[in-house]
């Protein structure tokens, strides 16, 4: 097949999986559609789910084809649960999975989570889950990692206040750096070479780990820290009364049969910051 042929072939499978989406239109909302309940995704859920519905909310970034999100919501009806994936294929797949399960707390939404302000109100949501997201791990990549200012920046408006906190999952030693640097905390004694299970082509350069971010400070306080979840009962615990506690993810269940780490952190919403001149 040919380069031409076989961009064409992508292009029409993929408009396939969007047209078929657009069938599912009370449970999928596609591109422009993602930002359509905007600030009432709270009366969206009333609808589905009834009287019983708490008013709480949970966005997953990554949700892929919602098997997590999916065996989690199962647990907790009277939760909604907002999933969201750029992959039309996988959201389709998640789709058929909520319908045969008759979820009716559960949506999912083909979007980017660069664009989390535009699909959530002010203080809309309670928890953001990002597990395992893009390592972006090229030295040109760097600057497209989800986990910095600007998305941090728009998450902090759209979780409530009070106790409302986004979760990172990561098998990626250098998105881990990435992250420790954001935040200005030390590295794990892991990550200094040599050391078991850490490649040095693993880890970051140091000249490319960004300095403390005085913006995202302002924004969150680090809840929970650790460099090997599974097997930090100080991390598990902090975490057992939440929804996804004691759920592992499929990238989880590798790493875990590899006795290798997941590095983890909830960063809790602070009050609304302080603003200063030039910011």
């Amino acid at each position: 097949m040919s380069g031409v042929t076989a961009m064409a072939a992508k292009k029409f499978s993929r408009s396939v999986y969007a047209a078929k989406l657009r069938e599912w239109g009370e449970i999928a909302f596609v591109d422009e559609a993602a930002f359509q309940h905007r600030g009432k995704w709270g009366e969206l859920f009333r609808q589905r789910i009834g009287a019983g519905f708490e008013r709480r909310m949970i966005f997953e970034v990554g949700c892929f084809d919602a098997v997590y999100l999916c065996r989690i919501a199962a647990r907790y009806p009277q939760v909604g649960f907002i999933g969201l994936d750029w992959k039309c294929k996988a959201i389709y797949e998640g789709v058929q999975r909520i319908a045969q399960s008759g979820l009716r707390n559960v949506v999912l939404l083909r979007g980017r989570a660069q664009e989390v302000s535009r699909i959530f109100g002010e203080g809309e949501v309670d928890e953001v889950w990002v597990f395992h997201p893009d390592p972006c791990d090229r030295p040109a990549e760097l600057k497209n990692r989800l986990i910095a200012e600007p998305f941090l920046t728009e998450v902090h408006s759209v979780l409530r206040e009070g106790d409302s906190n986004l979760f990172l999952k990561t098998d990626h030693p250098s998105y881990y750096q990435w992250v420790l640097g954001l935040l200005g905390l030390p590295e794990p004694t892991s990550f200094q070479l040599p050391s078991p299970g850490v490649r040095s082509r693993d880890l970051m350069r140091l000249e490319d780990i960004p300095p403390r971010n005085e913006a995202v400070l302002r924004r969150f306080e680090v809840v929970t820290n650790s460099s090997d979840f599974w097997n930090d009962p100080a991390a598990l615990a902090a975490v057992e009364a939440r929804y996804f506690a004691g759920e592992v993810t499929l990238f989880e269940s590798r790493f875990i049969r590899k006795k290798l780490p997941i590095y983890f952190l909830q960063l809790g919403r602070r009050a609304t910051p302080f603003v200063g001149v030039g910011e």
